[in-house]
């Protein structure tokens, strides 16, 4: 079978964002890790900028025969990379079951395993793999690169794991909150607040941005607990506005 599309993205807005576009990764400076605040104790994440919350298909090859046991060698193929339509850091884990004779990386595209016959299954697993250059660093980190298949063609991802939820193709964000002027120019100083760690309900590498507007007396970084901005909205302090943007952000310490 061929892996079936994911639904049509939401759309972004234009709210300015503290982040580092994905194209900079392309150009190999790297990814920059970010201090925020988590219920008043300073956290760390890896800042790999805005995504959309649909995830799409990655292959990765099992044996027929054990359909639990990968193909060893093989690496996983993608039909898509940053810059191009359709692209996201999320991907949808597809099994493909390779029969016996099988030789890893005789397949090196998507195109190529849906016209090999091969059963293609869908599981319910999704990836946090950011495709990157392959002299990228991650700043503070110890994830290491790993090697895929982009159409025939060589590709560099790093793995951050499976801590984000899904809902059928459609990756479950939590909010991270960022601080604005009223102008809409960001707040110098201040850190973005989340309310979810890693291991925790509620945790996704996926954030959905919510603007917070302070007024002019607000000093940086008096809010650093989500819990504290809400009981501020709700006293008539600050507003939140939910954006439709969504950066991936897997928090590291």
């Amino acid at each position: 079978m061929e892996p079936s599309s994911p639904p049509s993205r939401k759309g972004r807005s234009n709210v300015l964002f503290a982040i580092v576009a994905i194209a900079l990764l392309l150009v190999g400076i790297g990814v920059p890790r970010v201090d925020g605040w988590f219920r008043n104790t300073s956290v760390s994440y890896l800042d790999f900028g805005p995504q959309a919350n649909v995830a799409v298909p990655i292959l990765v090859f099992f044996q027929a025969s054990s359909p639990s046991t990968p193909v060893a060698g093989q690496r996983n193929i993608i039909d898509t990379i940053p810059g191009q339509p359709g692209y996201n850091d999320f991907w949808r884990v597809f099994k493909v079951l390779a029969p016996s004779g099988y030789v890893a990386n005789t397949i090196r595209s998507m195109a190529d395993a849906v016209a090999s016959g091969y059963t293609i299954q869908m599981t319910d697993t999704v990836v946090n793999c950011p495709v990157v250059n392959p002299n990228a660093t991650v700043g503070g980190s110890a994830a290491t690169l790993v090697s895929g298949w982009y159409r025939n063609r060589d590709v560099s991802y790093i793995d951050e794991g499976t801590r984000s939820p899904v809902d059928g193709w459609v990756v479950v964000d939590a909010p991270i909150y960022a601080f604005f002027h009223a102008d809409g120019t960001p707040f110098a100083g201040q850190r973005n607040v989340i309310d979810a760690l890693p291991g925790s309900p509620g945790y996704s590498d996926l954030w959905h941005v919510m603007k917070v507007v302070v007024d002019t007396s607000y000093v940086a970084n008096s809010l650093k607990d989500a819990r504290s901005i809400l009981a501020a909205r709700d006293a008539g302090q600050l507003t939140i506005d939910p954006t439709m943007i969504y950066v991936n952000c897997p928090v590291v310490s």
